[in-house]
């Protein structure tokens, strides 16, 4: 009798034996019929014990795996920031080296490294090398930057005997010019013969990678590190106790070994850079001779593990004692065995496991209160407990199975039963209909049953889909990054024969809303665009975010480059209409450059240049809106970066001069002033056209310099003329954005002499709607000084009369446009007569410019004009010409000497 109740105690204790020892159980199952009571007790314990360690060792192995997936998810992760930050640099590196070669050594290095469009949150310093290794210019430091000799820096040497076009990546090192810690990131360019011109470099702040990955919880010690294929550190971060310090070399560390391996790899780092044991992840990046790695102490990664083996020996030394003492005291051997079996039953009761055990006949002798829980079990199968397959048909009657991974027409019971058709028998995972996801493990026994335990590890699930969004997504928007562009469009490149379209947009002021308003207020904006985005493609497109204000939409399939042209014309608008931010309104806009697969390239990197370029042409059109991608593009962007490049020399040159229209009082028809006007002969292309090189001068900021320029030169030049005759200067709406405008008005006036009633400063009414009330603040300082306001091309921008109610104007001058069709259009004729009537009643001078015939002058004259310019009565005039031109016009009145 005794011996058949401690065969009732060992088939209970079997329920705690998990997969992994099951010869061992049977052997021990049939051994146990043919002990004592004291080698049964014996029996009892090892097998107890050897359930703990097998246990141990299985838990031992989840926490390795949840471990790798994590680390592995990292590296990937960790990967696409460090691709795209690279990539976001040598954008900046190579557009730096197109502008320097098209220039043919006549760039101002100094403006060109000042450039916001090349300098980002990345960048700690831009410079330029010459050949000889001397910095001469740099965008930190005292301006303009002294020359340092660099040529022992590793970043010029490596550019040094070879030909080689190929991005370099310096080891971190202190900075000569910013004093900071940097890694360098350069490029050569070359001069026209071929030789090497020198180097361009952009300092990259290795911080960045710490802060940014600093805020992804791996647990205490964790470790992240960026590392060149030749053994040195370039970034770290993580617990500062463990990390590698920046710039160490790991030439002989284990994780170097496998510096040529594409994929993660994982493995445990017991060598002397580590102080303990490391679980470690490596993988080099793509495209760059770097490696990415992360790590986390061993013993972190095991520490549920551990506290769970801790329960474990505290329970099981506890079993083992109530055992060794049933079987030592066999007179008490009946009320041991009773208490032992309710013991085991407060064990089952309280494991954080579900446990059932079912017998070769399919009846359930053991089922734990957890595993009711777990399943939804009703509370009273503890007491009236159900056959196996009852069981199974209540969860499938209850609807248990519709989320299972199992055919539509399959039987529960022949899935989950003993039978196991499907071949999970052993292990496998099950989502409930209430979401959470159970794992079920089971172990055979020899007399045809089987153990089962439920685990819940819906929080594990969640934790690796977590990590695995990370890996693929853009961590602000929600959409896809880079990595995950790249890999969709080669997928169509090399699998699809249908035409595909790669869109690269860029936000129209963005830059502006983050200056004014905050880095804040610009991340919602990012997202709103987002999912506005999102909300204007079809379920079939991809749209990511590359970085900053750039995102990209790969549109599958198009029938034609029509399709692509309404769904671009689609994002345009939606991205033009106002967002509301905060309860403020912002309106921006996009530019949008369009590639079509496969024609316009064959790879991933071909389409997103073609893209580019193409992104390049709609904003250098005015931006707001797109431009297909066309073999030209390449051209003109060189040849409009090259016309920048000669407009900066013709600048420093003195290149430019200044041509006077006459401006002529119509009621004796003489001259009371000139407008002067730039023009620019380029000593090999021959004259360029203001219209053409304007607009490039207010696009790169180098309408300051030509602006200031041509106000000293008028300003000289007028001095000459007779005292009754004035200049008239336009003023572009870029340089009301300046806070010493009035300053250098009244500088000027004060160096030439020149009688501030003599200067008349035109500007156009399209800068009233920009910042009327910052505008119109300086045009009255401007008043202040004496000089007189005119508002020039007036209809041509908004049309509307009341802005020349806004301010005080001297003069309004009616646009050409309307001059041409008097007499002729009713509404130009009828604009016409009602500045006359507002000038009037106001006090303000009027003049009409683009007068080409008799009749026009005439008719201005009966309508009450004061002046008019055009070229009824002369063409702009070169300064050697307007002399003659005064005293043809004003009976030759006395020129001042």
């Amino acid at each position: 009798m005794k011996c058949q109740r401690m065969l009732g105690i060992i088939s209970t204790i079997k329920m705690t034996v998990m997969s992994g020892f099951k010869p061992a159980l049977a052997k021990w199952a049939d051994l146990v019929p043919r002990l004592n009571s004291t080698k049964l007790g014996v029996a009892m314990i090892m097998l107890l014990w050897f359930g703990v360690a097998a246990k141990f060792h299985e838990n031992r192995q989840n926490d390795l795996a949840n471990a790798k997936q994590d680390l592995q998810n990292l590296t990937y992760q960790f990967e696409e920031n460090v691709i795209r930050s690279i990539s976001e640099i040598d954008k900046a590196l190579l557009y730096l080296r197109l502008t320097i070669q098209a220039s043919n050594a006549t760039v101002d290095y100094q403006s060109l490294v000042g450039k916001s469009y090349v300098l980002s949150d990345l960048i700690v310093q831009v410079a330029i090398i010459d050949a000889d290794g001397i910095m001469r210019a740099s965008n930190v430091g005292p301006q303009p930057a002294p020359p340092i000799n660099l040529s022992d820096r590793e970043h010029f040497r490596a550019h040094l005997g070879t030909l080689a076009d190929s991005l370099f990546i310096s080891r971190p090192v202190i900075g000569r010019a910013s004093g900071k810690w940097s890694v360098q990131l350069t490029r050569r360019f070359n001069k026209p013969d071929g030789s090497l011109g020198g180097v361009i470099v952009a300092s990259f702040n290795p911080e960045h990678f710490a802060k940014f990955y600093g805020r992804i919880e791996l647990g205490k010690g964790a470790t992240y590190a960026l590392i060149g294929t030749d053994g040195v550190v370039r970034a770290t971060g993580g617990d500062e106790e463990s990390r590698f310090p920046l710039g160490k070399d790991l030439t002989s560390d284990q994780q170097m070994s496998y510096a040529a391996s594409e994929q993660t790899t994982t493995f445990v780092d017991v060598t002397t850079s580590s102080a303990t044991p490391r679980f470690v992840a490596v993988k080099k990046v793509a495209g760059h001779p770097l490696l990415v790695s992360a790590s986390v102490p061993e013993a972190s990664i095991f520490a549920d593990s551990e506290r769970s083996l801790l329960w474990m020996l505290l329970a099981s030394t506890l079993l083992s004692v109530m055992i060794g003492m049933s079987t030592l005291h066999t007179r008490e051997a009946d009320r041991r065995l009773k208490r032992k079996a309710i013991e085991l039953k407060l064990t089952l009761e309280h494991m954080t496991q579900g446990i059932i055990m079912v017998t070769k006949d399919l009846q359930i002798p053991v089922i734990n209160r957890q595993c009711t829980q777990l399943l939804d079990l009703p509370p009273d199968f503890l007491i009236d407990t159900p056959r196996f397959d009852e069981l199974i048909r209540h969860q499938q009657h209850q609807g248990e199975f519709a989320t299972a991974n199992i055919d539509e027409n399959a039987d529960p019971l022949d899935v989950f039963g003993p039978n196991d058709v499907a071949g999970k028998f052993n292990l496998y995972e099950r989502t409930r209909p209430d979401g959470s996801v159970i794992e079920v493990r089971t172990t055979r026994v020899a007399d045809g049953g089987f153990v089962r335990t439920f685990t819940d590890i819906t929080g594990r699930r969640q934790a690796q889909t977590v990590a695995n969004k990370l890996a693929c997504e853009d961590p602000l928007t929600g959409l896809a990054n880079r990595r995950v562009l790249s890999e969709a469009v080669d997928q169509l490149s090399t699998n699809n024969t249908n035409q595909f379209g790669v869109l690269c947009l860029d936000l129209d002021r963005f830059k502006k809303v983050n200056d004014t308003q905050g880095h804040a207020v610009g991340d919602q904006l990012l997202k709103a665009v987002a999912e506005r985005l999102k909300q204007s493609l079809r379920s079939t497109d991809l749209v990511a975010r590359l970085g900053g204000d750039e995102f990209a939409v790969v549109l599958s399939p198009i029938k034609s480059a029509r399709t692509c042209q309404i769904v671009v014309k689609r994002l345009v608008e939606a991205i033009g209409r106002p967002f509301e931010i905060d309860g403020r309104q912002i309106l921006i806009g996009t530019s949008i450059g369009v590639a079509v697969g496969p024609a316009d390239g064959s790879s991933t990197n071909d389409l997103l240049v073609a893209a580019d370029l193409a992104l390049y042409a709609a904003k250098a059109a005015g931006r707001g809106g797109y431009q297909f991608f066309a073999k030209e593009m390449n051209e003109e962007v060189k040849t409009r970066q090259a016309i920048e490049v000669d407009l900066r020399t013709a600048i420093a040159e003195q290149q430019l001069e200044l041509h006077y229209q006459p401006i002529i009082k119509l009621k004796d028809n003489s001259i009371i002033g000139f407008e002067a006007l730039a023009r620019w002969t380029h000593p090999v292309t021959g004259p360029i056209a203001p219209d053409t090189f304007i607009p490039i001068a207010e696009e790169t900021g180098l309408i300051m310099v030509l602006g200031e320029w041509a106000l000293r030169e008028a300003c000289t030049q007028a001095l000459k003329w007779p005292t009754d005759i004035g200049v008239a200067v336009n003023l572009s709406p870029l340089q009301f954005g300046s806070v010493d405008l009035v300053k250098t008005v009244e500088n000027i006036l004060e160096e030439t002499g020149l009688s501030p009633a003599r200067l008349e400063l035109e500007i156009t009414e399209g800068l009233l709607m920009r910042n009327t009330e910052s505008t119109v603040a300086a045009l009255h300082d401007l008043k202040k000084l004496g000089v007189r306001i005119a508002m020039d091309d007036f209809g041509t921008g908004y049309s509307s009369l009341s802005y020349l109610q806004s301010f005080p104007f001297d003069r309004i001058k009616v646009d050409r446009s309307f001059v041409s069709k008097l007499g002729t259009s009713s509404s130009s004729t009828s604009v016409i007569k009602a500045v006359v009537e507002i000038a009037k009643a106001s006090g303000m001078q009027t003049t009409a410019e683009g007068v080409e015939t008799e009749d026009q002058r005439a008719g201005l004259e009966e309508l009450g004009y004061d002046e008019a310019q055009g070229y009824l009565f002369s063409r702009p005039l070169r300064l050697s010409q307007v002399a003659s031109a005064i005293a043809q016009w004003n009976c030759k009145v006395p020129m001042a000497a």
